[in-house]
């Protein structure tokens, strides 16, 4: 039988070793960063930026939209200390969090931030449009949501080197084109961890003016920020960005037979997708070509302040769904 004294000893010993384990495990967790999956420029920039110019002793683990991220440094998600915010970047907000003044990523800053601020291909600096073309086709090369992790690092660092050489946005594009091109890509230095979660379908644009046509209820979600939506937005888009989704809109978005999220380019559009797949929501896709920049691309009408009578619109979407060899315009 144990003596009182002996047995007090050893509670304590099993106490402390408990605490002590928790400890370690918790400061683990806070020398990760982990954000969500995406398909922005500004998030893998942002990972590259973290690995290989702030702390590359870091971890860094790239999780499924909406996962919890209790416990660890985050950055690129809603409440993030860094994060995307009006027309700064989650890039730049990292910049000048860590005190950053090196001139080449102030640089690749303000080109991250107008490549995530403008419409698809509208970019007016030239060296936004070649690194955006570039990193599209990096995408797609790898179905979009394929792309190795590594080879988004090795995309960046060629973005770096071309930056810090001053070559010509010709010369840049050259440098990039090789880069998104590189079999060897995904063979580089571990910048992040990344865990799988489930994929968007991408469906045709035609494909769902068939099913408005067929009278099924499509609906159309804009993530954008209520300024943007005002703007112009698909005709009956509800306007509800990630941080406002709940279990009262997923209970009420799972009655549709399709819904559809977007943004301009659907880097934002494809992540509340599958946040919204990830809560139930199982008919969700996102468009192609994509957002609204896919969708005017085609021709398809817009609601805007000067188009007011936006049952008239919705009425020229519905004839659109009905002819489309006549409405739609050839992307080709």
């Amino acid at each position: 039988m144990l003596r009182p004294v002996f047995l007090t000893v050893l509670i304590i010993l099993v106490v402390s070793s408990i605490a002590r384990a928790v400890s370690i495990s918790m400061h683990d967790k806070a020398q990760t960063f982990a954000t969500w999956d995406s398909l922005e420029p500004d998030k893998w920039s942002s990972i590259w930026l973290i690995k290989k110019h702030i702390d590359s002793n870091v971890n860094i683990e790239v999780r499924p939209t909406g996962t919890p991220l209790d416990g660890y440094m985050t950055f690129g998600v809603p409440q993030a200390k860094y994060r995307r915010s009006g027309n700064r970047s989650t890039f730049e907000a990292l910049l000048k969090g860590y005190q950053q003044t090196d001139p080449i990523l102030l640089r690749m800053g303000k080109l991250i931030t107008q490549i995530e601020t403008t419409s698809w291909n509208t970019a007016n600096d030239p060296f936004a449009y070649t690194i955006e073309q570039n990193f599209r086709y990096l995408q797609d090369r790898f179905n979009r949501f394929d792309v190795p992790v590594n080879c988004y690092a090795h995309f960046f660092d060629v973005l770096y080197v071309g930056l810090q050489d001053a070559l010509s946005s010709d010369e840049l594009n050259q440098m990039l084109v090789i880069a998104s091109r590189n079999e060897s890509c995904a063979n580089g230095v571990v910048i992040a961890q990344r865990r799988p979660g489930d994929r968007v379908k991408e469906l045709p644009i035609e494909h769902l003016l068939s099913e408005i046509a067929q009278g099924k209820k499509v609906v159309f979600v804009d993530t954008r920020e209520p300024t943007e939506y005002a703007k112009s937005h698909i005709p009956g888009a509800i306007n509800i960005p990630m941080r406002n989704l709940n279990d009262e809109v997923y209970s009420k978005l799972k009655q549709a037979d399709r819904v559809i999220s977007y943004c301009v380019k659907d880097f934002r559009g494809y992540e509340v997708a599958r946040k919204m797949l990830e809560n139930g929501v199982n008919r969700v896709a996102v468009m192609q070509p994509h957002g609204l920049s896919g969708w005017r691309s085609v021709g398809l009408p817009l609601s805007s302040p000067e188009n007011t009578a936006n049952n008239i619109v919705k009425e020229q979407l519905y004839r659109c769904a009905k002819e489309q060899q006549t409405c739609l315009k050839s992307t080709s």
